[in-house]
């Protein structure tokens, strides 16, 4: 959940809503051979973040690093909108949590957030079933703004329950949508991918049972989506316009050793490689994969990792999001949020 340098490459055809059973597999060098103990080199141990003094939180999700406020930004996903249901800003140089303004009036339960160029902040609505931008400064006094509600047209069914979402340095927007804590009231979109370009428009990227994490690459030129209850990662090029091309399968987890089951969120260091939360008991690591998709090594978490982000002044410090914690950890190469 970032904003990514723009794309710089030449204009690809717009990916057909095929099965993705037709998609090719991801065809790469022989994979490296991977440490013997499992483990990913230079990574330190994930220790948790201060405990809240207003109570438990309840299911964590959509960390994000703010460089201009040099503090991470998460979510508190309450089912239905409940009373604690809120956005949190963690300061790392005092320790505490404050919850985060927004023009809602009742509680929102918001998911995966990201920042545009503007520095506004996009957040996904889960229960509201909306992608929705709201303004951070002094004189628009957080304004909120729909960006996407209802698919294909404005009177037509509405989204699921948006998930994750990421920003290209365009202003192209990308969101994925699941149907995990759908309202249960009306018809309902097909789960998909979307994108909102920068001026407004939305559009299907792919649609695909059950996504959930969704990254880009450092340059811009290829968007990640994950789907958990297939145990699946994707690439799709991306053109300069932010217009995807065809989806390849890059990681299949019947076939990762070690086991891949759930990947809820990805995060992308500077050189490339995805780090993916495997949000199952049986897992409970993040597994880094080069962008070939050949297994890294794995980042153990005392809890199901829910997401992650980077951030810290020299952008190494990862932090992630489990259901009643979020942990911080060094890691030896720097990313984006």
């Amino acid at each position: 959940m970032s904003t990514r340098p723009l794309s710089k490459l030449s204009l690809l055809a717009v990916v057909p809503l095929a099965a993705l059973a037709a998609c090719a597999t991801s065809q790469g060098a022989p994979a490296p051979a991977a440490p013997t103990n499992g483990s990913f080199p230079g990574a330190g141990p994930a220790t948790a973040l201060p405990e809240p003094t207003t109570g438990a939180f309840e299911s964590l999700e959509g960390p994000l690093w703010v460089a201009a406020q040099h503090a991470l930004l998460f979510s508190d996903v309450v089912e239905k909108n409940g009373d604690a249901a809120h956005i949190y800003r963690f300061d790392p140089s005092v320790r505490a949590y404050t919850v985060v303004a927004t023009p809602e009036t009742s509680p929102t339960s918001t998911n995966g957030l990201a920042v545009d160029p503007q520095g506004r902040l996009i957040a996904t609505e889960r229960y509201n079933g909306r992608l929705v931008r709201i303004e951070q400064d002094a004189k628009s006094n957080g304004k909120l703004t729909v960006l996407a509600s209802r698919w294909p047209a404005a009177d037509g069914p509405a989204l699921n329950a948006p998930n994750d979402v990421v920003v290209r340095a365009d202003g192209n927007i990308y969101f994925t949508d699941s149907d995990w804590g759908v309202r249960p009231d009306g018809a309902h979109a097909p789960m998909a991918v979307y994108r909102v370009s920068p001026t407004g428009e939305l559009s299907r990227v792919l649609e695909l049972q059950k996504p959930n994490g969704i990254a880009l690459s450092p340059d811009g030129a290829t968007l990640y989506v994950g789907s958990d209850t297939q145990a699946k990662v994707w690439r799709l090029p991306l053109d300069g316009s932010g217009a995807a091309g065809q989806p390849v399968l890059l990681i299949d987890g019947a076939t990762v050793p070690g086991g891949f089951k759930v990947p809820d969120g990805i995060c992308v260091d500077d050189t490339g490689n995805l780090y993916v939360t495997n949000n199952d008991d049986a897992v409970k690591a993040i597994v880094v994969f080069d962008p070939a998709g050949h297994e890294l090594g794995r980042i153990p978490v005392p809890f199901r990792p829910s997401n992650c982000t980077f951030g810290g002044a020299d952008r190494r410090t990862m932090y992630v999001t489990t259901l009643h914690a979020v942990f911080e950890l060094r890691v030896p190469t720097p990313g984006l949020p």
